[in-house]
């Protein structure tokens, strides 16, 4: 599967035109899923001819890769300033602030708002399209994550460990897809931030619990 980077715009008409294709790419996908959007419909979408869209992103699954990375990037970035200040000397590591600063992209950092649909529809993806996308913008800083729980759950072993965050992922993912439980209407004092510390009190507990 070829997923070629996003290149370099050498003017800014090109990089106009990699903005367009990507945020036509990132509309269809979510709307109507992979498998049933061409290249052809996101280049008329982006009003440029379909060479422009195999110029800069080389395939279908390049240009997904590409808007993957375009969103996965400030939330992996949010996540490691919010980690590399709790490891700072001085600073008070625990887990429930780890997992704080695994949330700080849906709670403190300002993201776009398209990005729950966007996880959704990705998390929908069959696994293997999506799987190696998904490990290579994320694996490094869930592994980064992991280490920082592995020196304060000692008892636990490293599948142990990586079984319970991958059920935290998971969670959070249906929270970031569901904002509310079924049969549950959101009330005007249910903010993204309280849904959010209501997950964080439950995974620290799942994380926590004797191996």
């Amino acid at each position: 599967m070829k997923t070629s980077p996003i290149s370099i715009p050498s003017t800014n008409l090109e990089a106009s035109t990699q903005d367009r294709i990507l945020a036509a790419a990132e509309r269809l996908f979510v709307d109507q899923g992979f498998a049933a959007t061409s290249l052809r419909a996101i280049a008329e979408a982006a009003n440029v001819n379909l060479a422009a869209a195999h110029y800069h992103f080389g395939s279908k699954q390049g240009l997904l890769a590409a808007t993957l990375h375009a969103r996965a990037t400030p939330v992996n970035e949010c996540r490691l300033a919010a980690l590399d200040r709790l490891e700072a000397p001085g600073a008070q590591l625990n887990v429930t602030a780890v997992i704080g600063a695994y949330f700080q992209p849906f709670t403190h950092c300002e993201l776009d708002q398209s990005l729950p649909r966007i996880i959704g529809r990705v998390a929908g993806e069959p696994q293997s399209l999506i799987r190696p996308l998904l490990e290579r913008e994320f694996k490094p800083v869930t592994d980064r994550f992991i280490r920082a729980l592995q020196r304060l759950l000692p008892n636990l072993t490293e599948e142990d460990l990586q079984w319970r965050f991958h059920f935290v992922i998971g969670a959070m993912i249906h929270l970031l897809a569901h904002s509310t439980p079924l049969g549950l209407a959101k009330s005007d004092r249910e903010t993204e931030i309280q849904a959010f510390q209501r997950l964080q009190q439950f995974v620290v507990a799942g994380l926590t619990s004797p191996a």
